[in-house]
């Protein structure tokens, strides 16, 4: 099978993939239990006030009529207007966007680094005490829970050795002032990622090793290091399913951290709006991340096919 053909073949997956997981958002969303009108009116509002707010908000159509009104808006690209606060979805969520962004992005960035790094440090000598190192700080990255290793940062760092920033984001400072903030919740984030990268890239790297044109190169007399970049170049494509899951669920492990760490992003706005019944919020800020999510994947897809053509024949 050719490129494009893998290309149509999985645009078409992602278009009737978008189209069942826009419409569990809404329905999943629309039974949240609570009722909008009576948070935005409050406890002693009248019946007749809630039910003026209820038509405003077109919450007395049926599902259906709804639903539809909904599709019809986001095809047009409007995420509707936040009950709460009264302005455009998408415009709170591109106010929110660049500190989740800028987080998903560090974190995604340093346990590539990180965790590739170690992966092929681990396989380039089995049974060594790097490689015992690197099973501990795996087994610790995948156990520890993201909340308690924010939390432990932050005693560490921010309280019995004041050297970062506690919470939040300066109002002012620069990129630098917002780098120093970030580090913390940073490597919050991508600890548990680097974990994973580096227990699954040591596994492949190993099972590389043991392949008959490895085999070869050693028989060539190349040293370690000539071997790790063989392997690397072998083992990585591979990977790339797992990076971009990574990738993706990067955005919805934002939401922890940034509630850990007082950072105003996506995670915060779709807590409060939670909260407050804020459907139209709740939606567009989840489909913002399952967008980025199957995109993200849908990428990592074609890459993986462009450098391998058996994945496009299977």
């Amino acid at each position: 099978m050719g490129l494009p053909v893998y290309l149509l073949r999985t645009l078409g997956a992602l278009a009737v993939t978008a189209v069942l997981v826009a419409t569990l958002v809404f329905f999943a969303t629309d039974a949240l239990p609570g009722d909008a009108a009576a948070v935005r009116t409050g406890t002693d509002a009248s019946d007749a006030a809630r039910a003026a707010i209820r038509a405003e908000l077109g919450l007395d159509a049926p599902a259906y009529a709804r639903y539809a009104a909904w599709w019809g808006d986001l095809l047009q690209g409007d995420l509707g207007t936040s009950y709460r606060e009264r302005r455009p979805v998408a415009t709170i969520l591109a106010e929110r966007l660049p500190v989740t962004a800028a987080l998903a992005s560090f974190a995604w960035l340093a346990s590539l680094l990180v965790g590739v790094g170690l992966g092929l440090a681990a396989a380039a000598r089995p049974g060594s005490a790097v490689d015992r190192g690197v099973l501990a700080f795996t087994t610790a990255g995948l156990a520890l829970p993201e909340f308690w290793v924010g939390f432990v940062l932050l005693l560490a760092f921010a309280v019995t050795w004041p050297v970062l920033p506690l919470l939040g984001l300066p109002s002012d400072g620069g990129l630098g002032a917002w780098a120093t903030h970030l580090i913390l919740p940073v490597a919050t984030l991508a600890l548990p990622r680097a974990a994973q990268l580096a227990r699954v890239v040591r596994a492949t790297a190993l099972e590389r090793r043991r392949a008959d044109w490895m085999r070869t190169v050693r028989a060539k007399g190349a040293g370690p290091l000539r071997q790790t970049r063989h392997l690397a170049a072998n083992a990585l494509p591979a990977l790339l399913p797992l990076v971009a899951l990574e990738a993706g669920g990067l955005l919805t492990g934002t939401i922890v951290v940034e509630q850990v760490f007082g950072l105003p992003g996506l995670g915060a706005t779709l807590i409060g709006a939670i909260g407050a019944r804020d459907v139209p919020v709740v939606q567009g800020a989840t489909l913002l991340a399952v967008a980025v999510y199957v995109l993200v994947n849908v990428a990592a897809d074609l890459a993986q096919a462009a450098a391998d053509p058996r994945v496009r024949d299977a």
